[in-house]
C-alpha cells in the first residue's frame, strides 16, 4: 500500500496546488491512495484558516470519477491548543464528510514553533522539550483524532546543526504520549518534510512507541504542492519496519484499515 496521508492543496490558506494537480502526481507517481487534509486552525485566534470543506467535497467527488485508479479521501489537519481552539475546529467540520483527522501542534505559547522567534533565548534542549509538552497538554483536546502529526514539527526549521527531535529531548513526556496515543487506538504519523533534505530521524521515537503499544503509524509527505507528493515514502516505510512498527493505516469515515508492513 502506498499512502500519503498528509496532503495540502489550494483549499488551505498555505496551499500551492490544486487538488487535481495533487491527484494527477499521485496517479504519475504510483500511489494507490491520498487523504487531502487541508488546514483547519484556530491556534492563532483571530487569524483562522478555515476550508471551504463543501466546495472541496465537490471537488473531490469530481476527482473520484476522474482518477478511478486512485482512492481519493477526505481529510483535515486540525491545530492543536486548548479545549476552546478544539471546539471551534470541532464546530467548523459539523456537517462535513471526513475519513481522517490529524491533530497537530503549530503553536507555542501563542507562538509559532517554526518561526525564529521561538527559538530565541532557548537552547535547543529547552525549545524541544517544551514542543512536546505542549503536545502532551493539548493532545486529549481532540478525541476525534484519529493520527498524531509531525510529532517533530520544531525540528523542521529549527537553526540547528543537527535538527533531529530525539526521545531523550523529552523521554517522559513521550511515553506520556506513547500511552494515550497507544490506549486510544490512535496512530503516529511518519511525517517526511520535517527532515528536509536530512537523512531520516525518528527510530528511536517509533520504537518506544511500538514498545509502548503502538500499533500502526500513516505516512504523509505535508506537501503543500504537487512536486513531493508521495516524498521519501520507502525511506518512512523502512524506518516503521525498523521500529517493529506492524501496520500501516489508511481510513474510511474514521475507521483505520490495516496494511501489513
Amino acid at each position: 500500500m502506498y499512502a500519503d496521508y498528509h496532503m495540502h492543496t489550494f483549499f488551505s490558506f498555505d496551499g500551492e496546488a490544486s487538488a487535481e494537480q495533487s491527484a494527477l502526481s499521485a496517479m504519475n507517481k504510483g500511489l494507490d491512495e491520498i487523504c487531502f487534509t487541508d488546514h483547519l486552525d484556530f491556534d492563532l485566534h483571530p487569524v483562522v484558516h478555515l476550508p471551504d470543506f463543501s466546495a472541496r467535497a465537490e471537488e473531490i467527488r469530481r476527482l473520484r470519477a476522474l482518477f478511478p485508479g486512485l482512492t481519493i479521501r477526505l481529510g483535515a489537519e486540525v491545530s492543536l491548543r486548548d479545549p476552546l481552539c478544539a471546539q471551534q475546529a470541532r464546530e467548523a467540520m459539523a456537517g462535513h464528510e471526513f475519513d481522517f483527522i490529524i491533530g497537530s501542534v503549530h503553536t507555542v505559547d501563542g507562538i509559532s514553533a517554526w518561526a525564529d522567534a521561538y527559538y530565541e533565548g532557548k537552547s535547543q534542549q529547552e525549545a524541544y522539550q517544551l514542543y512536546v509538552e505542549t503536545i502532551w497538554r493539548a493532545l486529549p483536546t481532540l478525541p476525534e483524532m484519529n493520527v498524531l502529526g509531525h510529532f517533530d514539527f520544531v525540528a523542521k526549521y529549527a537553526p540547528y546543526p543537527d535538527r533531529a527531535l530525539r526521545l531523550s529531548h523529552a523521554p517522559e513526556i513521550f511515553d506520556l504520549i506513547f500511552r494515550q496515543l497507544a490506549e486510544e487506538g490512535k496512530a503516529m504519523e511518519i511525517n517526511t518534510a520535517s527532515w528536509q533534505q536530512d537523512a531520516p530521524w525518528g527510530l528511536d521515537i517509533f520504537t518506544r512507541f511500538r514498545q509502548l503499544g503502538g500499533q500502526f503509524v500513516t505516512i504523509g509527505s505535508d506537501t503543500h504542492g504537487y512536486e513531493r507528493v508521495g516524498a521519501r515514502f520507502q525511506e518512512a516505510l523502512a524506518l516503521a519496519q525498523a521500529a517493529g512498527i506492524p501496520w500501516l493505516a489508511t481510513f474510511s469515515g474514521g475507521n483505520p484499515i490495516y496494511h501489513r508492513i
